[in-house]
This record gives C-alpha cells, sequence and structure tokens, in this order.
C-alpha cells in the first residue's frame, strides 16, 4: 500500500466539542487562565497539535496517519502566546505535553463524577508525580551534588510535596503566588500579606484561613508585624534547612517550568 500523503485535516465537529467541554474554557498550560471563548461567545483559543499536522511542523511523527494527527489524543486548546512557546521542541517533547493535557483536562472531566455519590476529601483527587532524581535542577542552578545526595534532595522534595497534597488547591495557589511575591532578606522569604490579600482579591477571613493552614503544615512562620506595622510572615526552610522554596523559585525563574506545575499541579518529575 502507497504510504499516504500528508495532509492537514480539520478536526471533526465530535472532537472539537471534547475538547472544548474538557478545557474548562482555559489555555492548557498550567497557570494560565486565559478563556478560550470570550465573554461574546467568541473562539480565541487555538488548536493546537502535540504532533505537527505537516512535516517540518514541531514534533512532526510520520508514522501517524492524517486522521491520527487531528484526533482528539493529538489536540489540545491553548492561548497564542503559550501555543507559540511550546513550539519549542527540545523544552516541550511530544510526553510533557501530554502529561500536560492529561493534567489539565482531568481538572475538569473526572471531578464531577466523583462528587456526585458523596461528600469527599477534595485533596484525595490531586494527583501527584514525584521526583527521582533532581538531575534537572542541579544543573540549572549549579549545585553540582552526586547521586547520593540528589536522591536525598529527592527524598526531602517528595515529602514536601506529600505535605502540599495535603492542602487544598486553593491553597496551593495562595502558597504559589506567595511564593513568587516573595522577597529575600537575611531571615528568608518574607512575605507582606496584605500584598496577597491585594493582587487575590479574596477577603481577609477567608484568606486567614489559609495561613492558617499553611502555618500548620510548617510552609510559613506564625504572623508577625514589620517596621511599618504590616502583617507579615516569613516561607520556612525544610527540616534540614535547605531554602527549598527559595531554589524552586530560582529554578523556574530560569526554565520554561512553571511555579504552579510544581506547587499547584504537584508535578516535582520536572526537576529531573
Amino acid at each position: 500500500m502507497a504510504k499516504e500523503k500528508s495532509k492537514r485535516l480539520t478536526p471533526t465537529i465530535e472532537v472539537l466539542r471534547e475538547l472544548y467541554l474538557k478545557s474548562g474554557n482555559q489555555c492548557a498550560y498550567p497557570g494560565c487562565t486565559k478563556v478560550m471563548i470570550n465573554s461574546g461567545g467568541v473562539f480565541v483559543g487555538q488548536v493546537c497539535h502535540i504532533e505537527a499536522a505537516m512535516p517540518g511542523g514541531p514534533r512532526f511523527n510520520e508514522k501517524h496517519t492524517n486522521e491520527e494527527r487531528r484526533s482528539f489524543d493529538n489536540l489540545m486548546l491553548m492561548c497564542y502566546e503559550h501555543h507559540k512557546i511550546t513550539d519549542k521542541v527540545d523544552e516541550f517533547p511530544v510526553n510533557r505535553l501530554k502529561d500536560m493535557k492529561e493534567s489539565h483536562e482531568k481538572k475538569f472531566s473526572d471531578i464531577a463524577s466523583k462528587l456526585q455519590s458523596s461528600i469527599t476529601d477534595l485533596t484525595t483527587l490531586s494527583d501527584i508525580t514525584l521526583s527521582s532524581c533532581c538531575k534537572k535542577i542541579n544543573k540549572t542552578l549549579g549545585w553540582r551534588n552526586s547521586n547520593s545526595e540528589l536522591k536525598e534532595c529527592s527524598e526531602e522534595v517528595n515529602f514536601w510535596a506529600e505535605k502540599l497534597k495535603k492542602l487544598p488547591k486553593s491553597t496551593r495557589q495562595i502558597f504559589c503566588i506567595m511564593i513568587k511575591r516573595s522577597t529575600e532578606n537575611m531571615y528568608g522569604l518574607k512575605v507582606v500579606l496584605h500584598e496577597i490579600e491585594q493582587v487575590t482579591g479574596i477577603n481577609v477571613i477567608e484568606m486567614t484561613k489559609h495561613y492558617e493552614m499553611l502555618e500548620r503544615y510548617g510552609f510559613l512562620s506564625y504572623i508577625d508585624n514589620d517596621d511599618y506595622g504590616n502583617p507579615i510572615c516569613y516561607i520556612n526552610n525544610v527540616d534540614s534547612g535547605w531554602a527549598l522554596w527559595k531554589d524552586l523559585k530560582d529554578f523556574t525563574s530560569q526554565t520554561t517550568v512553571s511555579l504552579e506545575e510544581l506547587v499547584v499541579n504537584l508535578n516535582f518529575k520536572l526537576l529531573d
């Protein structure tokens, strides 16, 4: 049989409907909340191929048929900016995009059915992927640690990853914002609490619940006041004294890995 000539096929209506339903009307890139359909009902997102539709495109797979290239499994919805970013094949290979698609769609396709039958602990529905070697963060931050030292790093990362999993997703999102907006001084990473309240728009009563949970699980110091009377706290180093959260902040600032992928989506294999 002659080899099929590559041809870009438009996704079927059924495939597009499934993509829209499972997108939650959000870009699939971790941490991005840009809508796919705006308030006027206009589709402003982009239908993106994991493996390109045509030769020369990112991650093109010559073994696939034209039908496979336009199938649901090979497509995801993203905003224009992140569609262009993920064209960098070395940083976004097929497996990473498939993991991104699966993690994003799972949030919107599974949770409703799991909650219908009974009240449950929502944190048990969070997926977590643990680190095995920390080689990528080791190289990025120039640690030059030995394999045995990196194993210890992974064990400590995974201990705190499991503690993060016990927090509601909304609390992990607050913690992620706190890390991003923290400033470093001689005592560690300082967080001005009024700033977090203002940038998130969450009222003081609700925000206090997040603070209390983060403090109880060992992520934050107790709340104090600075010299100007502003309530502040510090992001704790982990038990060994390692400034883990500072290193994760530095790591994500130097790579295409987002802090949300780690702290919120719990995908710590990205450190490997």
